[in-house]
């Protein structure tokens, strides 16, 4: 391998004890990912307060950590469609996911979340150095703007409602979240888990208990047909690719989720049939913001400590 500037190493004893934390992390995101309303920013946060107090190595920490995030992106979606269905006359105002359920289609839902998590893996791996870089390269510009930049993804998900009184209901609810964090997030709790702050809070009463809220009233998950993916090849393949790029742009702007991040960029999805392409671009761009948080935040941390650095001496000054 030397031919190509590239060491292997041989180490056993670190192997096994690598895979034995991605092992516990695997185990630990199945079983987040299937308790009903964690959020994935809830048991992100829950992981960061924990784990100072996990013995072993921080780089394998770590990587239970990222394993663990990885796996409940893919999972979180089961309790997500098994939960709060509403009764069919409902369908018109439900989640994508519980239209597709009221369809009978709730196992490709599935599917298709797994379809968009598993490409955005395979996409963002490779995609992670290069996308980082371009980010870093132009987020000055985004934190200097951010306003405008934000001002602009809330006016663009407000207009590109497909009725005024959509419109109407989009800039309320805007309205309603913007004066929501303005009056919570600078508050501080004083509570057990400084993690967080009123992050944790929030998170759980505006994800987890409206949709377990729900589940007392909704009328169940009606029989189920077969897994198959209806969607072309094609499509789904295009719509995981957009989602996993929109998760490495998702991590750098404040305010904008998986959730809008798929809403504003699957217009650029031809032939996108609604429900299921927002379900692959969401679980998309959930798993690749995932997988490249780490990146960012080693970037983040390197700069910062650049430029608390003092100026490099020129030679023989």
């Amino acid at each position: 391998m030397e031919g190509f500037g590239v060491s292997v190493a041989f180490a056993p004893d670190t192997a096994l004890a690598a895979l034995a934390f991605v092992a516990a992390g695997i185990a630990l995101g199945t079983l987040s990912g299937l308790v009903p309303g964690l959020h994935a920013n809830n048991f992100a946060l829950l992981m960061a307060a924990a784990a100072a107090s996990v013995p072993g190595p921080p780089r394998l920490v770590g990587t239970a950590m990222l394993a663990a995030g990885v796996v409940h992106t893919f999972l979180d979606v089961v309790p997500a469609l098994a939960l709060g269905v509403p009764d069919a006359a409902m369908a018109a105002s439900a989640l994508p996911g519980h239209r597709l359920v009221i369809e009978g289609r709730g196992r490709e839902a599935l599917r298709l979340s797994a379809l968009g998590s598993g490409l955005a893996v395979l996409l963002a791996v490779p995609l992670a150095l290069p996308m980082t870089r371009a980010m870093v390269a132009v987020y000055p510009t985004i934190r200097a703007n951010l306003p405008l930049v934000l001002g602009a993804v809330a006016a663009f998900l407000v207009v590109t409602e497909r009725t005024d009184r959509r419109r109407v209901g989009g800039a309320l609810a805007f309205g309603a979240s913007a004066g929501l964090g303005w009056l919570l997030l600078d508050v501080d709790p004083a509570v057990p888990l400084s993690v967080g702050g009123m992050l944790m809070p929030l998170f759980a009463g505006l994800f987890g208990a409206p949709v377990l809220i729900e589940a007392i009233g909704g009328a169940g998950v009606p029989p189920q047909g077969d897994a198959g993916v209806t969607s072309p090849q094609r499509t789904v393949g295009l719509t995981a690719a957009v989602g996993a790029v929109s998760g490495a742009i998702v991590g750098y702007l404040p305010g904008v989720s998986a959730a809008v991040a798929a809403t504003v960029t699957l217009p650029a999805v031809p032939r996108d049939d609604g429900a299921r392409g927002f379900l692959v671009a969401t679980s998309g761009v959930n798993t690749s913001n995932t997988i490249l948080a780490p990146i960012r935040k080693a970037r983040r941390t390197a700069a910062g400590q650049a430029e608390r650095l003092p100026p490099r001496r020129p030679p023989g000054g």
